[in-house]
C-alpha cells in the first residue's frame, strides 16, 4: 500500500493490520489481539497494531508512524505487558522524549533503549501526532466512539522535512545469510553419539548415548524436549553446536510422536503409527489377491463445539485454544479453535466460543513452558470444565511452533 505521498507504507514489519493509509488515527493495541480486526475496519483507521516491548516494538511504531504524515493520533487501547510496558513507555516518549543515551525518559517498562532511532525522528514523532492514552480499555463501542472523535478533528497531514522512507530503511540492516552448510559426522564428535527412541506405553522418550568406539555410556529418559536436552549439555556429552541443534530436532520429533500417536524413527520424518491389527491386515494385503480398502489412520480424538456445548460441568475435556488476553494472574482467556478437516491438528479455524483456562504449579506443560503461554498461544489442553467455560488445566501443549490459524476469527469477520 501507499499513503499521500505515494511511497510504499509501511515501512516496518509488525504485527499489525493495515486500513486508510490516508487515515488520521494509529491505534496500539499493546497485547489485546483481538482488537485489531473490529478497530482496522473502522473509517479513518490506518493502522492497528500490537506491540509487546519497549524497546523494537516502539521503534517500529516510530518507523512506520512518522514515515506516513497523514497520521495524526495514537490511540493506545487494550492490555499493557506486565513486564516491558510499552504503553506507559509510549506515553513516556511523548511526554518526556529520549535522553543522550536514547533511553525513553521515565518509561517503567523494560529496557526503554531506542538505539537505532534517529534523535530527529523522535522529535518529528513527538510532533507529528497526539497520543490518547486509554490503556486498558477494550470496549469495541468505547473506542470506535473515541476513534470517530478523533477522525472528526483530524487537522491535516503533517508537514515534514524527512527524507525519502528508503533511509528510514537503513534503521535495521542485516547481513543476508543463505540457509545450509555441513553437518561434521556425529563420530566426530569426541563424546560420541546418541540413539533416540520412544516409548509409547511408558509415554517416555528413551535416549541412549554410546562413544566413539560404541561402547554404551549413558541413559536418559524424559517426556520433554527441552529439559532433556539441557541434560545433556549439562552433563557435557555434547561438544559440537550442529550435533545439539540436531538433537533438539530429534527430541522435539521425539516428543511430538508421544502427544499425537504418531509413528518416530531417528532421522525419519514423523508418520502415522500402525496398530497390530493394521499391521495384519497389510501383511495379508501384500499375499491376498484383489483390491481392498487401506486401513484408516487412528485420530487422537479431541472435542469438538458442538460437543463442548453437550458437556456437564466438572467433566474432562480436551480442545485445541487460542489465547488472546490474560484476565487475570495464571489464567489464560481466548477461543476455542476447530481442527480442519485433514485431521492432523496442525491447522486450526478459531470459533467465536470464549473459554478461559487455570494454570498452575501442577498443571503439565509439554512442548514448551510458562513463558510460552502468551497471547497468540496455541495450545491443546485437557482439563475439568465448570459451569462458566473455565477449564483447570491439567495439562497444556504448546503448539504454537507447530500449528497455525486459517483466515480469522468469527469475531473478526
Amino acid at each position: 500500500m501507499s499513503n499521500k505521498s505515494g511511497a510504499a507504507w509501511p515501512v516496518m514489519p509488525g504485527t499489525y493490520q493495515v486500513g486508510d493509509p490516508n487515515g488520521p488515527v494509529a491505534v496500539c493495541a499493546l497485547t489485546s489481539e483481538r482488537l485489531i480486526g473490529p478497530l482496522v475496519a473502522l473509517p479513518g483507521v490506518a493502522i492497528v497494531g500490537m506491540v509487546y516491548t519497549a524497546n523494537l516494538g516502539i521503534t517500529r511504531i516510530i518507523v512506520n508512524i512518522t514515515s506516513n504524515p497523514a497520521i495524526r493520533f495514537l490511540l493506545i487501547c487494550g492490555k499493557d505487558s506486565a513486564l516491558f510496558k510499552p504503553g506507559q513507555s509510549l506515553v513516556a516518549l511523548a511526554e518526556k522524549g529520549i535522553d543522550d543515551k536514547r533511553r525513553i525518559i521515565d518509561a517503567a517498562g523494560y529496557d526503554p533503549v531506542l538505539p537505532s532511532i534517529d534523535p530527529e525522528q523522535v522529535k518529528q514523532f513527538r510532533k507529528q501526532i497526539e497520543i490518547l492514552d486509554w490503556t486498558g480499555e477494550e470496549d469495541l463501542q468505547v473506542l470506535q466512539e473515541r476513534v470517530k472523535s478523533l477522525s472528526d478533528r483530524n487537522p491535516g497531514v503533517f508537514a515534514t522535512r524527512q527524507k525519502e522512507t528508503a533511509e528510514t530503511r537503513k534503521l535495521e540492516e542485516f547481513v543476508s545469510i543463505r540457509p545450509g552448510g555441513q553437518r561434521e559426522p556425529l563420530l566426530y564428535d569426541p563424546k560420541g553419539y546418541f540413539v533416540i527412541t520412544i516409548e509409547p506405553e511408558q509415554k517416555e522418550i528413551l535416549l541412549r548415548h554410546y562413544l566413539p568406539d560404541h561402547k554404551p555410556a549413558h541413559e536418559m529418559r524424559g517426556r520433554g524436549a527441552t529439559s532433556m536436552l539441557l541434560g545433556l549439555l549439562r552433563d557435557g556429552l555434547v561438544t559440537q553446536l550442529s550435533h545439539a541443534g540436531y538433537l533438539g530436532e530429534e527430541l522435539a520429533k521425539a516428543q511430538t510422536a508421544l502427544q499425537f500417536g504418531l509413528r518416530y524413527d531417528q532421522d525419519r520424518p514423523l508418520r502415522p503409527r500402525e496398530s497390530p491389527a493394521q499391521q495384519a491386515v497389510q501383511e495379508t494385503q501384500t499375499t491376498a489377491p484383489g483390491p481392498q480398502a487401506p486401513p484408516k489412520t487412528p485420530r487422537v480424538q479431541a472435542h469438538t463445539l458442538k460437543q463442548l456445548g453437550e458437556i456437564v460441568p466438572g467433566t474432562m475435556v480436551d480442545l485445541f485454544f487460542s489465547v488472546t488476553d490474560l484476565p487475570r494472574d495464571q489464567v489464560l482467556g481466548g477461543l476455542f479453535l476447530e481442527p480442519d478437516e485433514t485431521g492432523t491438528f496442525q491447522a486450526f479455524t478459531r470459533s467465536s466460543q470464549r473459554i478461559e483456562v487455570e494454570w498452575g504449579p501442577s498443571s503439565k506443560l509439554i512442548m514448551g513452558g510458562a513463558t510460552d503461554l502468551v497471547v497468540g498461544a496455541l495450545l491443546r489442553v485437557v482439563g475439568k470444565l465448570d459451569e462458566n467455560h473455565l477449564i483447570y488445566g491439567e495439562q497444556l501443549v504448546v503448539l504454537t511452533r507447530v500449528a497455525k490459524i486459517l483466515g480469522q476469527g468469527l469475531e473478526e469477520r
